[in-house]
């Protein structure tokens, strides 16, 4: 094993390195004027504009370096998980604030309680947002407006989704796949989303997007715990033989059949993938019912006199494809009959019409209703190359998961208006005379209020014009009216359809003011060391 060595000579420094040399990248992707990167990879490169995928694609050779791009790298990827859009302006976000951080700590100041004013004004900016949202409330055109933003200005991909919550529902479940013609087309096909993904990483079959994804799998539907191998033998070793992938969902599974069952994954002796703890209390037994009536399984439980050690293939359902991912996995096309899934749905329908159903219950029969009898919508990306496509379905991707954002949080101007001002007012209102705060709790509200004008400066800055001059005119203006980077203009925002979720704003913020915090505590770091001869030179 190498040895380690202690950096705390200017660790800071390198991190804040590192972070500076990973945003320069991101940042030209930035608004509607936003520039491609080109990133090497196999036979082709990746060009792509998603701040996310610039990040994960960064490795410096200097280690402490390394680290600060890996940090801004993790809260890119954490925002697009969780709000599909905003990457960039996380990233930049960061640069901002360590940068302004640090002038501060080298002047003394008392870096805990700097961070205390960044949670709080961080705090205070993310009720702002929420307070200054306007709800979707089934309003596809502003759906709309949010997709095509977070797919680059793209018109055909916003108005694909909408089309496809047309079709599906506003709640629906819409996925991205790749097309091998020209074309970008959208398909409705039969399908179900289970609030449950893989129980380990090491199931993974797709390194790039995180997910486990199999075709024509057997399925293994468990109403209990498993809890040692030997249980599963009887119908481990049919599924195994048959050499189809199989994908075992149960209530629970002790770690060492877990690890058994990864170990042989990883040696090639089966495919095979777990989900666990589907669903919570008396609700678990009715959803694990519906996977199984979908895939056409038998529901194992110690409820109708089955344990696993019964099971037989006969009782083994399938589906056309099924993709798992961290949190969440998709059956597309189950195998199950259509009567006793038309059964299934009526039985729920009956019970939806009591009215005296209180709203929670009633919540989770809609569910199970949607996942029943709704479609899944499948967006195909299509283009002249395989580079095109990929790009592509990854642009989708981003659209879908923000205009779901949307949905759940509501929309605010973009363009950095809504940060402008929050930066504008927050300083009014935090940092009044008589405040309670300290003079360093102070310092880190500022330096988070300052931060966000740089949205606005670098999508103006990528647009080609002075950034400066821009957010002074927008400041010194009536509220509501914005700057268009495309057309050059100052516009009503709303009118002009340029709309951000106020969850992927809210998520970009709160991952940037976690990442910057850390990295302005840090002051050593320990790494393996480098051979002489293989040092980076800064």
């Amino acid at each position: 094993m190498a040895n380690k060595t202690i950096h705390n000579v200017k660790t800071q420094d390198l991190l804040i390195a590192g972070v500076e040399k990973t945003v320069n990248a991101i940042k030209t992707t930035l608004g509607p004027c936003g520039k491609c990167v080109a990133i090497q990879g196999g036979e082709y490169p990746d060009i792509t504009r998603d701040g996310a995928t610039v990040a994960k694609s960064i490795t410096l050779k200097e280690p402490i370096q390394n680290m600060g791009a890996q940090i801004v790298k993790k809260a890119a990827q954490s925002t697009e998980e969780q709000a599909g859009d905003n990457t960039s302006t996380t990233s930049i976000l960061i640069h901002e604030m360590i940068k302004k951080g640090q002038r501060y700590l080298n002047a003394g100041a008392n870096v805990n309680e700097i961070k205390d004013g960044m949670e709080a004004a961080g705090k205070w900016v993310s009720e702002y947002i929420k307070k200054h949202s306007e709800q979707v409330d089934g309003d596809l055109e502003k759906i709309k407006q949010v997709a095509t933003i977070s797919a680059n200005n793209d018109p055909e991909i916003g108005g694909l989704i909408t089309e496809c919550m047309e079709k599906v529902g506003i709640n629906g479940v819409i996925t991205a796949d790749m097309s091998y013609s020209l074309d970008t087309t959208i398909e409705v096909i039969n399908g179900m989303k289970i609030e449950r993904g893989w129980a380990s990483p090491h199931f993974i079959t797709e390194k790039e997007s995180g997910e486990c994804i199999m075709t024509n799998p057997n399925i293994l539907v468990v109403g209990e715990k498993i809890s040692n191998v030997a249980q599963l033998i009887p119908i481990l070793e049919p599924m195994v033989q048959s050499g189809r992938p199989f994908i075992i969902i149960c209530d629970d599974m002790d770690e060492v059949v877990l690890s058994t069952l990864v170990l042989n994954t990883l040696q090639g002796a089966c495919r095979c993938c777990v989900l666990k703890g589907i669903e919570f209390g008396e609700n678990r037994g009715p959803v694990m019912q519906d996977i199984a009536t979908a895939t056409g399984a038998t529901y194992i439980t110690p409820e109708i006199g089955l344990s696993v050690t019964d099971a037989t293939t006969e009782m083994l359902g399938s589906a056309k494809k099924v993709i798992i991912g961290k949190y969440t996995s998709i059956i597309f096309e189950g195998c199950g009959d259509e009567e006793e899934i038309n059964e299934r749905i009526e039985t729920i329908k009956a019970r939806l019409e009591d009215k005296n159903l209180n709203k929670y219950d009633r919540g989770r029969w809609e569910k199970r209703l949607a996942n029943l009898s709704g479609g899944i919508g499948v967006i195909h990306a299509g283009g002249a190359s395989e580079v095109e496509r990929v790009n592509k379905k990854a642009t989708v991707e981003d659209a879908i998961l923000a205009s779901k954002s949307a949905i759940a949080e509501g929309v605010v101007p973009g363009g950095g208006y809504t940060f402008l001002w929050a930066s504008e007012e927050g300083r009014k209102e935090l940092l009044k005379k008589g405040s309670k705060w300290t003079e360093d709790e102070s310092v880190g509200i500022q330096i988070v209020l300052d931060s966000l004008r740089s949205i606005t400066w670098n999508i103006c800055n990528n647009a080609g014009v002075p950034g400066d001059e821009i957010i002074s005119n927008l400041l010194s203006s009536k509220k509501g009216k914005g700057f268009n980077a495309k057309t050059k203009k100052y516009v009503d925002l709303a009118k002009d359809g340029i709309l951000d979720s106020a969850k992927a704003m809210r998520v970009s913020l709160e991952n940037a003011i976690s990442a910057a915090s850390m990295i302005l505590l840090t002051d050593c770091a320990i790494t393996d060391e480098v051979e002489e001869e293989t040092v980076c030179k800064l």
